[in-house]
């Protein structure tokens, strides 16, 4: 079983990247073309936290006997898995993607366009521990919080990466559709080089 040894070559430390396209199961994602994918023209930016947070609601059962109630079954109902981070490179594709804009040359309209659906890479990449990729085909990026304005520090902003369900027919190509088919809610791997 790999990683069933104690080897303190797994000890991390290791910030993440992100990289976003507003294209759902974008086919620059798929192994053999995923470097292609992690390039400026889908970073976010420098990315200074990143948080992973499976969010799951159980629900339990109980028997009744001999006075007392006890859990024999205890199921998952509701389950969803979101990335939280912060940004610091104040550029205007993260602003336009912070303020919900519609991007024109260089001005922001405010509030002109709905949360953007597409598909993300997660990137960590270090020199000490395990780096890892998780390839998320269908996802939404939401802003979240405050856009931070201090004169005695660096300007940064927070958005809400969720992860969402990958259903049949969300993309055209038959080849990429029975591949997220197969990992609706994304691919975590730790072996594959994204250059």
């Amino acid at each position: 079983m790999p990683g069933s040894t104690i080897s303190t070559n797994n000890y991390t430390i290791g910030g993440g990247e992100l990289y976003f396209a507003a294209t759902i199961a974008d086919e620059k994602m798929l192994s053999g073309s995923a470097p292609t994918f992690c390039d400026n023209a889908h970073s976010l930016g420098n990315i200074t936290d990143v948080s992973i947070t499976p969010d799951v609601t159980y629900i339990d059962h109980y028997v009744s006997s001999k006075g007392k109630r006890v859990k024999d079954k205890t199921v998952a109902n509701t389950v969803s898995l979101n990335i939280g981070f912060t940004f610091d490179e104040m550029n205007y594709a993260n602003i336009n993607k912070f303020m919900l804009g519609d991007l024109s040359g260089s001005t922001v309209k405010v509030l002109q366009n709905t949360l953007e659906e597409g598909s993300a890479v997660l990137r960590v990449n270090t020199d000490i521990g395990k780096s890892m990729v998780y390839r998320i085909p269908k996802c939404t990026l939401k802003p979240e919080g405050d856009l931070s304005l201090n004169e005695e520090d660096w300007q940064t902003g927070a958005f809400n990466l969720e992860v969402l369900e990958y259903v049949d027919g969300d993309s055209s190509n038959a080849t990429i559709n029975a591949s997220w088919i197969a990992a609706p809610f994304g691919i975590l791997d730790p072996t594959v080089s994204l250059g």
